[in-house]
């Protein structure tokens, strides 16, 4: 099934980071943007501008002749933004990677799914989605024959996944993306207490997301921890006795770190 052929019309509801990023994307792809959506009429009317088209603050007078309704909006919203929605007949999807696909099935739509992005977006770093990874569910086979073919308009990389695996999907997202940008920040922290800038360990950052483009992040770890060195892990612990909670950090990551390296 080519999705191109059936769908030409795309409204975006919300008008955040991957709101701005689809719509760019979708349009840059040979959609036209129908209509943009956002409970806030400034963002609404921004996004509205980007993309030339209409847009409206309220759901219920969302247009009726569009031929796919993507929801970009925060997963705490999701429910009440699905059945607030009443074009029935339209195929829709969500956005959300922790989100299951049954949200749709209280609200008596016929074609639904889910298009998920592997990627963290940003409003003013808009990209391509060739290279992002897409997750495609739907609640049959012809819509998501009708997804699959979406998603590869856009992107090299497309996978059909249900909802229990884009749960783990999702979690696993969190700890390399989510968690690990933490511990920069961490890292950054106690730099600053003794002056010294981010840029020092820069290389370093960049050297070991470099490592795991050929090989598994398990067989790059390196560490006081994987050479089980106590005398530097105390140290390392007692430096971090005025933080607490950095402190804690540290000694449960290190203790992970030993029982894979163990393990593996």
């Amino acid at each position: 099934m080519n999705a191109k052929q059936q769908i030409k019309k795309v409204t975006i509801v919300g008008a955040g980071n991957v709101a701005h990023n689809f719509a760019l994307a979708f349009r840059n792809a040979g959609y036209i943007i129908h209509e943009v959506y956002s409970r806030t009429q400034r963002s609404a009317m921004l996004l509205s501008q980007a993309m030339n088209t209409n847009y409206t603050t309220d759901l219920a007078n969302l247009r009726k002749d569009t031929d796919l309704f993507i929801l970009a909006v925060n997963d705490d919203a999701l429910a009440d933004v699905v059945c607030a929605i009443k074009v029935k007949n339209v195929p829709i999807v969500h956005t959300s990677g922790s989100t299951p696909i049954d949200i749709f099935e209280p609200c008596g739509f016929k074609h639904y799914g889910i298009f998920y992005p592997v990627q963290s977006f940003q409003k003013n770093e808009t990209e391509s989605l060739e290279p992002i990874p897409i997750c495609v569910e739907a609640n049959d086979t012809k819509t998501e024959d009708l997804f699959l073919s979406l998603a590869r308009s856009m992107s090299k990389k497309v996978y059909a996944m249900d909802s229990e695996k884009r749960k783990a999907l999702h979690v696993a997202a969190v700890f390399a993306n989510n968690f690990s940008n933490h511990l920069f920040h961490i890292a950054g922290e106690i730099l600053a207490k003794k002056q010294i800038p981010f840029d020092v360990i820069r290389p370093l950052v960049e050297k070991t997301a470099d490592k795991i483009k050929h090989e598994k992040p398990i067989n790059a770890q390196t560490g006081p921890a994987v050479r089980n060195d106590k005398q530097v892990i105390d140290s390392h612990l007692d430096y971090l006795k005025n933080t607490p909670e950095y402190q804690k950090i540290y000694d449960l990551i290190t203790a992970d770190i030993f029982k894979a390296q163990q393990n593996k």
